[in-house]
């Protein structure tokens, strides 16, 4: 077994781990970021978190420009396919990550500069956040498109190889977007529209997409329980390293890293997803799109609904579930904590209602899940064709 293991790695190009690497040091760095301003307040421009993540981002930028000048200028036929770019020869994901480095390093200075303008973040989302995110999904989905091209030129056991490797880039792109949609989805909002809108809009279309260009048959499932098992190692690692808020003011003890709140059961849609597209697929995308968006809507409400009340209760107050160690030191110790919220406040300090889930609201849910069903079908379909 051991020498299959080092065979599939041999023949894999070194790139690939690189680009998987930097990926992964990414998203650590990020979900580290996050937990330090909820930890310990401000940071500097060069903090540890945001190392490693410009580090990533480097990494990635680094040896795609090395592979667009080797292959201009000392192998044309370095690599199976290529896109030419003003005269730069280099696979098309390159050019995805090249600009997803630029665009990264480029909102380094922009966010220095936004925070000593106004101050601290008081919405993950800012200006400076979402052209690090665009840059963060370019160099996600550039490793992506790379493990894509791979596995689509492989034969035999090594494409299972790349499959596997692929199924583990693209539950990165998943954890990306639920920290995008981490202020909609602490436990407290989890009874709200607002949630299960954003959650399955974005969750229906992704896990579709990347079942479409998967061909394991449960790559779905796999998906999900890899961007579960990802996140329930941050809640675990996290609060085992010391951090005390340095920042006022401050309303909680805390003298460890807060952890992200536990992440949404996907396995459930998912595997329900891999059972439909394996048993009951139809030609009809439209037809697929109805299957599969309503049965991700109705799985992923009853279950994630239940699950949002364990959550809330003393049996989730552990270190498992983390469900008493994810409120920042800003949030003060009040009984409405272990409490569904459906009363929020603007960035500007305004109450805004958060709507109530009804027979009426959950019917466009399952609307808004057939409709990013199909457009996650239709990506998925064109992405699958990547080959340079």
């Amino acid at each position: 077994m051991r020498n299959s293991i080092s065979d599939f790695i041999g023949n894999t190009p070194s790139y690939i781990f690189l680009f998987l690497l930097a990926s992964t040091a990414i998203i650590i760095g990020i979900e580290w970021d996050i937990s330090w301003h909820e930890t310990i307040g401000r940071d500097k421009l060069l903090s540890p978190p945001h190392v490693v993540v410009y580090i990533g981002g480097i990494i990635c930028g680094l040896t795609c420009a090395y592979m667009a000048l080797r292959q201009t200028f000392v192998d044309e036929n370095l690599y199976n396919r290529y896109v030419v770019f003003w005269g730069f020869k280099a696979p098309f994901a390159c050019w995805v990550c090249i600009w997803g480095a630029i665009a990264m390093l480029t909102s380094a200075p922009f966010d220095d500069w936004w925070h000593n303008a106004y101050g601290l973040d008081v919405q993950i989302i800012s200006p400076p956040h979402l052209v690090l995110a665009a840059g963060i999904f370019a160099n996600l989905m550039g490793s992506l498109f790379l493990l894509i091209a791979e596995k689509n030129l492989a034969k035999g056991k090594q494409k299972h190889f790349l499959e596997l490797l692929y199924m583990y880039a693209a539950s990165l792109i998943i954890v990306q977007f639920a920290i995008l949609l981490t202020e909609s989805s602490f436990h407290n909002k989890q009874h709200t529209y607002e949630f299960y809108k954003y959650s399955l809009i974005l969750y229906s279309f992704l896990i579709i997409a990347f079942r479409v260009v998967g061909e394991h048959k449960y790559s779905a499932t796999i998906i999900s329980i890899l961007f579960i098992l990802h996140r329930c190692i941050i809640i675990w690692v996290l609060p085992l390293f010391k951090a005390e808020p340095l920042l006022g003011p401050i309303y909680r003890d805390i003298d460890h890293y807060v952890a992200p709140y536990f992440p949404v059961l996907l396995v459930a849609p998912a595997l329900a997803i891999d059972l439909i597209h394996n048993k009951f697929r139809q030609p009809n995308r439209i037809i697929n799109a109805v299957m599969m968006g309503s049965s991700f809507c109705i799985i992923f409400f009853l279950v994630q609904w239940h699950f949002a009340e364990f959550l809330l209760s003393e049996y989730a107050r552990n270190w498992f579930f983390a469900g008493d160690n994810t409120f920042p030191y800003w949030v003060r110790v009040n009984e409405n904590n272990y409490k569904f919220w459906f009363l929020d406040f603007t960035p500007y300090g305004q109450k805004a209602e958060m709507e109530k889930v009804t027979v009426h609201n959950f019917g466009f849910l399952i609307i808004f899940t057939i409709m990013f069903s199909y457009l996650g079908s239709f990506f998925g379909g064109w992405i699958k064709k990547v080959k340079r």
